[in-house]
């Protein structure tokens, strides 16, 4: 292990125990031997906090050339990225780019026409769209089972860490409004059911929620006004910019009294809305923490976007458009995370 590699896991040692992170780990100890990126430059736009900087250190180990995309759409913490500058991370504007990085490590499509040689690796659902005609190989993280530990069972205890922060922990008989059943609002009712709190879902299309849930169809607007009325706080988890707004003109949320917030990377609920309305003015709630995402969760996914760098190199000549993580890989990291119980197994049970 390099000297900064040592220096940035020893920079961290007061955040994380080595425990939390032992899918990363496993790639610091391996790629420091192997040095499978020697010679390479990586572009990588994940959100900047302090646990990114372990990310950093097996991109690091392994040989690579670490720029970081200046971080102007996306949530990040001032302190991280001044700490990932003073280790001689480059930050730079995407903007500006002109010559073709080794492999660009994107988050939510912000770098997805910043010139790449061997194709790109997305975090997030949300940057598919962004890659859907690339005519390069795109790793997409979120296909699998892996993001999940984020996205479903990381972001639900992040919402409620959150809310608890802030003070907001008087739920008494008031209801927790989950707009939104896809990973995330599915991680946040899970979250919900283990504190006893009373859910109810709303979500355009049926779904199989569980058996304690009450589901309202959206456009049933004044079971959802009722739903609201009665509630404590109101989420939305739908992945949809301004997805509140198809509601707004039949349900009056002027009227509402409860809490509002949104666990989306963009603004949920839309223009009519004003930001002071909304917890965080908008942006999601889990990022006015130090870790918006607990270590432990976010370790699988943070190295699986890692290992993608790996399969670009690998890729067979021609292969071009979105792509699943193989199963393989997936269970390789699983396998991390279940022999050591990093995160608790009474949650894994919950992955899909």
């Amino acid at each position: 292990m390099d000297a900064l590699v040592a220096r940035i896991l020893d920079d961290c040692r007061s955040s994380y125990a080595q425990e939390e992170y032992p899918c990363l780990y496993d790639q610091i100890n391996k790629w420091s031997v192997e040095r499978p990126f020697e010679g390479m430059c990586l572009l990588d736009a994940t959100p900047i906090f302090t646990n990114t900087l372990i990310k950093y250190a097996a991109l690091l180990a392994g040989g690579a050339q670490v720029h970081l995309a200046e971080p102007k759409v996306m949530p990040h913490d001032p302190d991280a990225l001044a700490l990932a500058q003073s280790y001689g991370l480059k930050l730079v504007d995407p903007e500006v780019i002109s010559l073709p990085y080794d492999v660009v490590m994107d988050c939510a499509g912000y770098l997805s026409q910043v010139p790449s040689r061997l194709g790109y690796v997305e975090l997030t659902k949300s940057g598919e769209e962004a890659y859907k005609a690339c005519d390069l190989p795109v790793w997409m993280v979120d296909s699998g089972k892996i993001k999940q530990i984020e996205t479903c069972l990381g972001t639900g205890e992040s919402f409620f860490r959150a809310m608890d922060s802030l003070g907001h922990t008087s739920w008494g008989e008031g209801s927790l409004v989950v707009v939104g059943y896809g990973k995330v609002g599915r991680g946040i009712v899970l979250e919900a059911l283990r504190r006893g709190i009373k859910v109810r879902i709303v979500d355009v299309a049926p779904r199989d929620v569980p058996e304690t849930c009450e589901l309202i169809l959206a456009e049933d607007s004044r079971s959802v006004k009722k739903a609201m009325d009665e509630a404590y706080a109101v989420v939305t988890a739908t992945g949809i910019k301004h997805a509140m707004a198809s509601l707004s003109s039949s349900v009056d949320f002027s009227s509402i009294n409860a809490l509002f917030a949104n666990m989306g990377v963009e603004d949920e609920w839309g223009d009519d809305i004003p930001e002071v309305r909304v917890l965080n003015a908008k942006a999601p709630l889990n990022f006015i923490l130090h870790d918006p995402t607990l270590m432990c969760f976010i370790d699988p996914p943070l190295a699986l976007h890692n290992h993608g760098v790996l399969e670009l190199m690998e890729a067979k000549s021609g292969q071009k458009g979105l792509w699943m993580p193989p199963q393989e890989v997936e269970d390789y990291y699983l396998d991390i995370v279940s022999s050591t119980q990093s995160v608790p197994q009474d949650l894994l049970k919950h992955l899909l």
